[in-house]
């Protein structure tokens, strides 16, 4: 959640943005029924010091990575991650850090942001990365994780403030380990070129169309609290917390991420990146990646339904042709339609 780092808000990024759950059901999509045998568990007892807010299980995903999400439910680059997780088919669990504490995440001495995936004593960070490690992984069924990990080497570096942080410079990349014909090559960079799109312009759009004003931010903050499960994950105090104090916060910081980015009509500027977003796809294409989602798709995809349920989204994707591009991709992620490239890559065994 790399937008927000401000110390005194960090229990407002609780509220970043939130995909998923029944309020997705108030803006008609074209899911079909679901055939792909997914279960959902909302487990009651703790297990390895942590309460699990829920369990994806796909009884047809043989990869063995027992995936473990560190996430906050209301984070549009956690979104990223689970509209690739679910829309391939992987089994995982699901843990809600709690922002002030990050007790959750006691495990990771150096990384302290969101999202962070565990497979056994694997740790996989940043969203993007995630993503596509995931992706090689998938392509790659000569290579273990660890192998994959290793094909994404970090580089020590400075940000803007002069601190230290690693970079991956291969981060949009997905590792196939042969080489592609040119129509391939040029699909892969378009990949790449709108994957960063979404990371570095649109989920900046965020912030400023949600919180534009104070009645906005605070009807944002009572979704949140609606949709994420706080009730069950955070006692009274931290809600009420959040919504209140959470809203102005993220009122006061949303002018300064304006000012920033230099967004002067905040919904103008939500508005062109979805026509730009639609112009790229063309009148030809049902996706980014043609008849099936690519990675961009999905990263998108995950960003915006992060503010599924604000005046926004009703005010701007509702209104624009880029609507007809959501309700496709709900349908393909909801049904989970890239399982099959999961399961080729882990076949079943056959018995002799």
């Amino acid at each position: 959640m790399r937008f927000l780092g401000v110390r005194t808000i960090q229990l407002a990024s609780l509220a970043g943005f939130s995909w998923g759950g029944s309020k997705l059901d108030e803006v008609p999509s074209t899911v079909k029924s679901r055939t792909c045998p997914i279960q959902i568990q909302r487990p009651e007892q703790v297990k390895d010091d942590v309460l699990l807010s829920r369990k994806i299980i796909n009884h047809l995903d043989r990869s063995n990575l027992k995936l473990r999400l560190y996430q906050y439910e209301t984070c549009p680059f956690c979104c990223k991650v689970r509209a690739f997780l679910d829309y391939y088919g992987f089994s995982y669990e699901l843990v809600e850090v709690n922002p002030v504490t990050r007790s959750q995440i006691k495990f990771s001495t150096q990384y302290k942001k969101v999202p962070i995936i565990r497979s056994g004593e694997t740790t996989l960070t940043e969203s993007s990365l995630i993503i596509s490690q995931l992706a090689t992984f998938l392509q790659r069924p000569d290579q273990t994780l660890d192998q994959v990990i290793q094909m994404y080497p970090g580089v020590d570096s400075t940000n803007e403030k002069g601190k230290p942080v690693v970079n991956h410079p291969n981060k949009f990349f997905i590792m196939k380990g042969k080489m592609e014909g040119e129509t391939n090559m040029a699909a892969a960079r378009e990949e790449r070129e709108w994957r960063e799109w979404v990371d570095n312009w649109f989920i900046h759009l965020i912030s400023p169309n949600v919180y534009r004003n104070w009645n906005e931010s605070i009807e944002t903050f009572r979704w949140f609290e609606q949709v994420g499960d706080w009730h069950r994950a955070f006692p009274a105090w931290e809600r009420v917390l959040a919504v209140y104090v959470g809203a102005a916060a993220m009122f006061l910081l949303s002018k300064s991420l304006k000012k920033k980015h230099n967004i002067d009509d905040e919904r103008e500027e939500l508005r062109k990146a979805c026509r730009d977003w639609m112009a790229a796809i063309g009148p030809n294409r049902k996706f980014l990646g043609g008849d099936q989602p690519n990675l961009a798709d999905i990263s998108l995809y995950g960003a915006m339904n992060s503010f599924y349920g604000c005046s926004a989204f009703k005010e701007v994707i509702l209104e624009e042709k880029i609507v007809e591009w959501w309700r496709r991709m709900d349908s393909v992620v909801k049904n989970h339609e890239g399982r099959k490239t999961l399961e080729a890559r882990t076949p079943i065994v056959q018995k002799q």
